[in-house]
């Protein structure tokens, strides 16, 4: 399932109806989640986080109902917690060279969740990643989410 949001960018995440809680029993919803993975299209192209593992196999024969995997030329994980990157693994196996970008902190979180070394680069505020006609500008936002930093996305043209 996806939904277009605009000419360049196509929701792809994964709206998980049966979900009750999360983080834990700290949280809860009585209406399910979305885990929200975006693909922004440009001369180039970024993806913008994956979904919880349990969808990861989903997601990956989704992504290619999309587009060919191999013209994504950017992943940009928010961090590193596994809603926003359960389905790395399952990703990179398909795409094993394509960079991922995210914080130093995230490059940790996701070496201790996946014991991968994939092709990470490291993003810090004021980063920028030219897509083309647009660019993703990063702003690190340490207390945006429990995991206690985020990458936040300014997408502009």
């Amino acid at each position: 399932m996806s939904f277009i949001i605009n000419d360049n960018v196509t929701w792809v995440g994964k709206i998980d109806w049966e979900l009750r809680t999360f983080h834990g029993e700290d949280l809860s919803t009585h209406r399910g989640s979305s885990y929200n993975s975006y693909l922004v299209r440009d001369e180039k192209v970024a993806l913008i986080d994956t979904v919880w593992e349990p969808f990861a196999e989903e997601f990956v024969e989704n992504l290619k109902k999309e587009i060919d995997l191999n013209q994504i030329d950017y992943i940009i994980i928010n961090h590193g917690e596994i809603d926003h990157s359960g389905a790395l693994p399952a990703l990179m196996r398909e795409i094993p060279d394509t960079p991922i970008y995210c914080t130093k902190n995230g490059i940790k979180s996701l070496k201790g969740h996946y014991h991968q070394d994939w092709n990470f680069v490291p993003v810090k505020t004021g980063d920028k990643l030219n897509l083309g006609k647009k660019r993703i500008d990063i702003c690190r936002s340490p207390h945006a989410s429990l995991a206690g930093y985020n990458v936040l996305i300014s997408y502009r043209g």
